[in-house]
């Protein structure tokens, strides 16, 4: 069965690679590292999108198994795709996992290759997100090798809060060692975190200032409300809006079009990445104010892998807790209680809350999880 399951990764990588490689233009850049070494080793990098684990495994020897989020597995086709074709060890994103830990050491045993993000999070707006620090101490643990995947141009080929990608985009992915096993035995955890986030750090808005890459597409800013929800010219929230190349505001007259370089231009910003700092500091200051937003709710049960539809609703935020109405539900979170936030995929928002599971469907999760994560740190 093992051998069976091995031939179908096999084929599976072939298919997926051919497809993937001309659709997008990728360089590969290999620095002290063999691609085609064995394993076992850590195959870590900074997380782009949600293609990364495919294009980083590409051109090494085998299939790095990807540490891949709960909720993946309550699709039914993305859970047979990993559980019959290709092999995932699962994480709860947000949250300690003792399971995981021990899945990533079974895999290590067999000699395999495992392709880990840090960060947990896809950029948000064109960096790095947070790195998770309990990762430098697995890696210490561990004492494998580790190999960094830095991906540059990503953002612009298809940011996380867009479906679409742009037309046969510019990316580079260097490839090198960042640690030895000895190495590891050799540096303390704060050492290995701060080497591990100093190797991926990328700035995709800085990096093609210098290179100027052309991404063409239709519709390329449209999505961005899933990130960007502050006005830089009225100082309102919550007011972003997206149509095909543009962004606007409906408190104002603020009109952005993207260029063919990745740049808004007719804001004061021309990035996301500063547009995303001063948006996170305006909200501090309004966090008294009222939110409304649309969303569909879901209750999860992820020991069966199931998804509770409860429908669509109307979720307000106002002294400091979130109100889900609609004509079958009335419920109330409050927000110091809330577990585990996080935003995945285009358009989930999720956390834990007395024993349950929920998931808000919104274009608004950057939102939703920034007033969450202020409210929980105040």
């Amino acid at each position: 069965m093992n051998r069976i399951k091995h031939s179908f990764q096999e084929l599976l990588k072939v298919v997926v690679k051919f497809y993937f490689l001309r659709a997008y233009k990728v360089k590969y850049i290999f620095k002290d590292f063999n691609p085609k070494r064995d394993g076992p080793y850590f195959l870590i990098g900074n997380h782009v999108h949600f293609l990364d684990a495919f294009f980083s495994s590409f051109p090494i020897k085998g299939y790095g198994i990807p540490v891949v989020n709960s909720f993946v597995f309550t699709s039914l086709w993305q859970r047979l795709a990993i559980t019959v074709l290709a092999e995932a060890i699962e994480k709860r994103k947000g949250q300690a996992d003792i399971q995981t830990i021990k899945d990533i050491r079974r895999h290590i045993k067999k000699g395999n290759i495992i392709s880990l993000y840090p960060e947990g999070n896809a950029s948000y707006y064109g960096d790095n997100t947070e790195s998770v620090y309990a990762t430098a101490k697995l890696l210490k643990k561990q004492k494998i090798d580790v190999v960094c995947a830095k991906t540059k141009g990503a953002y612009f080929a298809k940011p996380r809060w867009r479906k679409t990608r742009a037309k046969k985009p510019c990316m580079e992915i260097e490839m090198f060692t960042l640690f030895t096993g000895q190495q590891l035995e050799d540096l303390s955890v704060e050492e290995i975190y701060q080497k591990m986030i100093d190797s991926y750090y990328q700035d995709d808005y800085k990096w093609n200032r210098d290179r100027m890459n052309v991404y063409k597409g239709k519709n390329r800013l449209e999505g961005a409300e899933r990130v960007i929800y502050g006005c830089p010219k009225c100082g309102s929230i919550n007011t972003i809006n997206t149509n095909g190349d543009h962004i606007t505001c409906d408190n104002c007259d603020l009109l952005g079009t993207i260029n063919d370089f990745g740049f808004i231009e007719g804001t004061k910003y021309d990035n996301f990445i500063e547009w995303g700092s001063f948006q996170e500091d305006l909200l501090l200051r309004k966090l008294d104010e009222r939110f409304e937003f649309d969303i569909r709710a879901i209750k999860v049960n992820l020991s069966e892998y199931k998804k509770l539809n409860l429908g669509k609703a109307k979720l307000i935020y106002e002294n400091k807790m979130f109100k889900l109405r609609n004509k079958k539900m009335d419920l109330q979170f409050i927000i110091k209680n809330m577990i585990g936030p996080a935003y995945t995929e285009y358009d989930e928002f999720s956390f834990d809350y007395n024993d349950e599971i929920y998931m808000f469907i919104s274009e608004n999760p950057k939102l939703l999880l920034d007033i969450t994560k202020f409210i929980k740190e105040e």
